[in-house]
C-alpha cells in the first residue's frame, strides 16, 4: 500500500518558507519524491549553494502519520552518528503541519522487490544499527509492538491457520523476554524504507519513526520477513533462500519474531481501519499470506 503523495507544493506557505529558513539558503529546485505509507508530500530541494536535503511532512488531520513524523524527529536527534540513518536538519510546524528536513541518503529503495545486493548491503546496515547502544530517549520495544501475541488472539481461522495456529502461537510465546534489549532497533525494514548505493557499497535505512530498543537481532529478522512479503526479483524461491541466509546466523529468537510478526500483522488486518490509512489492514492481511511459506519452514 505505497502513497502517491501529494506534491511539495500543497504544503502551506507559512511551512514552506519555515522549511527553506531551515535550510539556510534559497530553494531553487524540487523533485517531488512519492512512496512509502504516510499520505502528505516528500520532496527533495535543492538549495542555492548547491546542497540538497529531503523533507516531509503531514498534517494533523492524519494523525497517526503525524504522531509518527514526531517520533522520527525525536529518534534522529538522538541516534549515535555511526547509524545508518540520514541526518536530522532541522524540523518545522505552521498551520497544523509539521515538517522533517533531513540529509538526502544516496542510492536507491532496495525495493520492492529485493535483489541480492540490496539485501546483503541492508543485512550489514541492520548489523551496524544492531551493535550500537540505543540512545536512552528511545522507547523499549515491548512499548510499539503489543500485538505480536496475535496468533492467540486471532478468531476467524481459515483452514491453514485452524492447522498450524497453536504451533504458531507456541513459536511467539514468552517474546518480551526474548526481543528485550539495550541495542538499537529501527524496527521498520523494508525496501522501500532502505536506500542502497551499489557503488559506494552501503545502505542507509529511513523513516525511523519505530525506532526502539531491543535485541541486537531484530532488524535482520525484519529483513527476512520481508524479503518474502514483499518478493525477490528473481522470483519466490529466491526470496526464501534469502531470507532464510539471513536468518541462519541468527539467533533461534530471530526465527520465532518472523512468526509473531506474520500474527501480528494477520490479528492487525482484523481491525478497524485507521485514519488517513484506509489500505493499511489489507495490506497486513497480505503480508500474513504471503509469509506462509516461510513460516511452515519456519515451525516444522
Amino acid at each position: 500500500m505505497f502513497t502517491q503523495r501529494p506534491p511539495w507544493r500543497v504544503a502551506p506557505v507559512a511551512l514552506r518558507h519555515a522549511v527553506a529558513a531551515i535550510g539556510r539558503a534559497p530553494v531553487v529546485s524540487c523533485r517531488d519524491v512519492h512512496g512509502g505509507m504516510t499520505p502528505g508530500p516528500a520532496a527533495v530541494l535543492g538549495l542555492a549553494d548547491g546542497r540538497s536535503v529531503f523533507v516531509k511532512a503531514v498534517p494533523e488531520s492524519a494523525p497517526g502519520s503525524y504522531r509518527a513524523y514526531r517520533r522520527e524527529a525525536l529518534a534522529l536527534a538522538a541516534l549515535p552518528r555511526a547509524a545508518p540513518a540520514p541526518e536530522l536538519v532541522g524540523t518545522a510546524g505552521a498551520e497544523g503541519w509539521f515538517a522533517l528536513v533531513m540529509s538526502v541518503a544516496p542510492g536507491t529503495a532496495a525495493g520492492p522487490p529485493w535483489s541480492d545486493d540490496g539485501t546483503r548491503l541492508v543485512g550489514e546496515a541492520c548489523a551496524v544499527a544492531g551493535g550500537l547502544r540505543a540512545p536512552d530517549a528511545l522507547p523499549r520495544i515491548g512499548e510499539l509492538l503489543t500485538d505480536l501475541d496475535g496468533w492467540d488472539r486471532l478468531a476467524g481461522l481459515d483452514d491453514w491457520e485452524r492447522e498450524h495456529v497453536a504451533t504458531l502461537a507456541g513459536h511467539a510465546q514468552g517474546w518480551r523476554d526474548w526481543t528485550a534489549g539495550k541495542f538499537l532497533v529501527h524496527q521498520d525494514v523494508r525496501g522501500d524504507n532502505a536506500l542502497v548505493d551499489v557503488a559506494a557499497g552501503r545502505a542507509t535505512l529511513v523513516d525511523w519513526s519505530f525506532a526502539c530498543a531491543g535485541a541486537s537481532w531484530l532488524d535482520r529478522a525484519r529483513l527476512a520477513a520481508d524479503l518474502v512479503a514483499a518478493g525477490h526479483r528473481d522470483g519466490p524461491a529466491a526470496a526464501l533462500r534469502a531470507a532464510g541466509e539471513v536468518l541462519s546466523g541468527l539467533p533461534e529468537g530471530a526465527s520465532r519474531f518472523v512468526v509473531a510478526l506474520a500474527g501480528m500483522w494477520r490479528y492487525r488486518s482484523t481491525l478497524p481501519p485507521l485514519p488517513g490509512l484506509p489500505g493499511l489492514r489489507d495490506w497486513q492481511a497480505a503480508r500474513a499470506r504471503a509469509l506462509r511459506p516461510l513460516l511452515a519452514r519456519l515451525i516444522r
